[in-house]
């Protein structure tokens, strides 16, 4: 396992399907907002029908509008890259994933289990005093394969 790793990231819009949760709800399986999220994204093929989708696009788990940081509700968009969100059907939701400094956390692994275990290690590293902090504006993961996942978090 890499140790997270300070990148810069620039400007994109994701558009795709989006819920409203809290680590709280996502805690009791029956009230698990997040797996349906996903489910829906897979079952509709959504990564191959948002139309005016970037070239190369990887799938986003987005992570926007949190109410009071890791404590209160925020929004999880599934999606991919756009080039023009003006061409974005109002079937579907978009986010801008900021510019600007992003912690890396890498994940390989079965996705259902790697995924919670990576933001497992987020969580963990942020509660060391020594950890940058978190802006809790946009924080994301990149599907880069069927077995690869990254998590950026925003740090300022």
């Amino acid at each position: 396992m890499t140790e997270p790793r300070v990148v810069k990231q620039p400007g994109r819009i994701v558009a795709g399907i989006q819920i409203r949760t809290s680590n709280e709800l996502e805690m009791r399986s029956d009230d698990a907002r997040i797996p349906r999220l996903w489910q829906s994204f897979e079952s509709e093929k959504l990564n191959e029908v948002i139309p005016d989708k970037a070239a190369g696009s990887p799938v986003y788990g987005v992570y926007t509008e949190y109410s009071n940081g890791a404590e209160g509700e925020y929004s999880v968009l599934a999606g991919v890259e756009v080039t023009d969100e003006a061409n974005v059907p109002e079937d579907y939701v978009t986010a801008v994933l900021n510019a600007g400094d992003y912690l890396a956390f890498e994940g390989q692994g079965q996705l259902d289990k790697i995924v919670p275990e990576t933001w497992a290690r987020v969580w963990a590293y942020f509660e060391s005093a020594e950890a940058p902090r978190r802006v809790f504006e946009t924080d994301y993961e990149v599907y880069e394969s069927t077995d690869k996942v990254t998590l950026y978090v925003g740090i300022r």
